[in-house]
Parts: C-alpha cells; sequence; structure tokens
C-alpha cells in the first residue's frame, strides 16, 4: 500500500503458519529517507481488515511490491 499524500508505504508478507493462525509481518516506513520501518506481525484475518480499511481512507493505494 502506498500513500504519497503522508510519504508512507506499507506492506503485507506472510510468515508461516502456527497452530493458533496464519501470521503476517506488516511493515510500514517512510517513502522517503532512511528511517527505520515499524515491523509488526498480526494475525490474518486481522491484516485483511487493515488493508481493507487503509484503501477506503485518501491516499492509500494498493501497489507493486518493490
Amino acid at each position: 500500500m502506498l500513500n504519497d499524500q503522508q510519504g508512507n508505504v506499507c506492506s503485507f508478507t506472510n510468515d508461516s503458519p502456527t497452530p493458533h493462525g496464519q501470521w503476517v509481518i506488516v511493515q510500514t516506513r517512510a517513502l522517503r529517507g532512511s528511517s527505520q520501518p515499524v515491523i509488526r506481525p498480526i494475525l490474518r484475518h486481522n491484516a485483511i481488515e487493515v488493508c481493507e480499511t487503509m484503501q477506503k481512507l485518501d491516499g492509500w493505494k494498493r501497489c507493486q511490491p518493490r
């Protein structure tokens, strides 16, 4: 996901499955600059909800992986 207005990019990457559910790694970082990314694991169903919500907000759009 990309937000040109805020200058942020957010990526969702599948992590290894566990007996309790599928985890996704969410990484958010500045589009420009060398700031440290914010990395957090969340459950897959929560990641889907976050992604859908972000697409409804102004400025966020899907983009190709870099």
